[in-house]
């Protein structure tokens, strides 16, 4: 009789696993389009502290990068050059699990005048649900989000898209 009831068991314990894990996911993922944007704090390699509440009543794209990922080092001058050129939209790159000194280095190498973010911790990167990257997100000047993709884009894709979705 016992063990007849083991495979139930597994089962059972299974199905409580993927319930578990399906209900806190479903409850992470908290910036998709319509959400409000998730406010954060962090310093950029300059030891300057950055809130994206800071940024309230302005476009924001946020863009989620990591120096060891080569789509994020192949979207690099074309974020650059939106940065450069595009003014209706303040471009804020978080440095995903980055350390200050990697990330000084990378700005040196590249010669960026971005604002990177240091999310050396990945806490925003885990309150936003970043996967994966490059992952941007385009908040509007309400501080909602209205769009959300992952993977490089172009600059005239981002402003295409700002256009669209967060112009009012």
């Amino acid at each position: 009789m016992g063990k007849k009831l083991v495979p139930i068991f597994v089962i059972i314990a299974a199905i409580g696993v993927i319930g578990f894990l399906m209900n806190g996911l479903s409850e992470k993922v908290s910036a998709n389009p319509g959400d409000e944007a998730i406010d954060f704090e962090l310093k950029d390699i300059h030891g300057e502290t950055f809130k994206l509440s800071d940024f309230k009543g302005q476009t924001v794209v946020l863009n989620f990068f990591a120096t060891w990922c080569q789509p994020c080092i192949d979207e690099a001058p074309e974020l650059e050059a939106f940065g450069k050129e595009y003014e209706d939209a303040k471009l804020i790159i978080i440095a995903k699990g980055e350390s200050k000194k990697r990330m000084e280095k990378y700005i040196d190498e590249s010669n960026s005048k971005l604002l990177y973010l240091l999310d050396t911790k990945e806490e925003t990167s885990n309150e936003y649900s970043v996967v994966g990257q490059p992952d941007t997100i385009i908040i509007n000047k309400d501080g909602i989000v209205v769009e959300r993709f992952t993977g490089p884009t172009t600059k005239d894709r981002l402003i295409e898209l700002i256009e669209e979705k967060a112009s009012s």
